[in-house]
């Protein structure tokens, strides 16, 4: 009995770092820092990407950690694929992940596709705890022309 309760301990334990762990990883493949467009969009064109990418409401980003990363994930495969009830509760991270994607590729090119997924979650993750949501649509709207 000892036993059974050390194993679902260290499972427990393991299972609640790994998404640390993971994030840790993706990120450890990314260099330099990315660099967030300066450049100031009007509102009404920030509402235009906004829209375009399907977020709802006003543009904003709410910050996430590698275990809200996976309630967003969870909420996608119980509703569906980026259902406005899943970008509702997780604002920006979807549009945060687009705006990076073509630095990371660049960071990442040539170590496969496992690290090229880990590295793209992992600068998403971070983007929207250190970037405010203006520099992630200019970004955004940079990379996208």
């Amino acid at each position: 009995m000892k036993k059974l309760v050390f194993l679902f301990i260290f499972l427990f334990g393991v299972c609640s770092i790994s998404p640390l762990f993971l994030y840790w990883y993706g990120l450890s493949y990314i260099n330099e820092e990315f660099d967030p467009s300066n450049i100031r969009l009007s509102p009404e064109l920030e509402q235009k990407i906004w829209d375009k990418e399907r977020e709802v409401g006003k543009p904003r980003v709410k910050p996430v950690t590698p275990y809200g990363y996976i309630a967003f994930i969870y909420c996608n495969v119980n509703a569906d694929l980026n259902s406005p009830e899943c970008l509702e509760k997780y604002p920006g991270l979807r549009t945060s992940a687009l705006a990076i994607k073509s630095q990371v590729a660049q960071q990442v090119r040539g170590e496969g596709n496992i690290v090229w997924h880990l590295s793209w979650i992992s600068s998403s993750i971070w983007v929207t705890r250190n970037w405010d949501i203006h520099q992630i649509l200019a970004t955004y709207n940079k990379s996208s022309t």
